[in-house]
């Protein structure tokens, strides 16, 4: 991924909480015959238990993407965070428009889990996205049997984290004058994109101030 010195994500803490809270991925490998091969999915952030992290996922058994891993050609994963347009009519002087955006890619090895790895994975899974239902459900409430036929259906993977890019476009090379006004036309547009875009932009210029 291009990331300008200025834009770029270097605090692994940070990289991996944006990993969490934005874990609908897009999961990118190279088939048989070199064309790229991308499917979105969720992949969660998890601890191994050496203490080291590492990406797990799963695929639709349906899905021929899953054949692709486990092979010695790295993957990719792609996290995307907010974004949205600027205008340069914003701005106090004449510039051209832009886009601002939060991005983590991470490249790595996978692996094909075991079906108790899978079960425990799919635990963990389902509890961390259940934590705000009004009745949340949970692998346990579920019978052996019904879980076990069920992941006949799935093909789950680890992806090693051997490199880790984020990208962080908030007009980090604008004034304060333009940085503020960028802030404020994005609260006025009632959108939850814009005013995510706004909070990072707001939080990020009073880190630096």
């Amino acid at each position: 991924m291009y990331v300008p010195k200025n834009f770029a994500i270097v605090d692994r803490d940070t990289l991996f909480q944006f990993i969490r809270e934005n874990s609908f991925a897009l999961l990118v490998t190279t088939g048989h015959d070199g064309v790229p091969v991308a499917t979105h999915i969720p992949i969660e952030l998890l601890a191994t238990d050496s203490g080291q992290f590492q990406l797990v996922g799963h695929l639709a058994k349906a899905n021929p993407q899953w054949k692709l891993l486990g092979r010695d050609t790295p993957a990719l994963a792609i996290f995307s965070g907010p974004h949205r347009y600027i205008s340069s009519s914003w701005y106090d002087h004449v510039n051209v428009p832009t886009w601002n955006y939060i991005s983590v890619h991470v490249t790595g090895q996978t692996s094909l889990l075991s079906q108790d790895e899978t079960v425990e994975f799919l635990r963990k899974q389902v509890d961390k996205h259940e934590t705000h239902s009004t009745c949340p459900i949970s692998v346990e409430s579920m019978t052996e049997d019904f879980v076990r036929r069920e992941m006949r259906g799935i093909v789950a993977f680890a992806m090693t984290i051997d490199s880790i890019q984020g990208a962080a476009k908030l007009s980090q090379n604008r004034d304060d004058k333009n940085y503020q006004a960028i802030i404020t036309e994005l609260q006025q547009q009632g959108n939850q994109d814009a005013d995510a875009i706004a909070t990072a932009m707001a939080a990020l210029r009073s880190t630096i101030d």
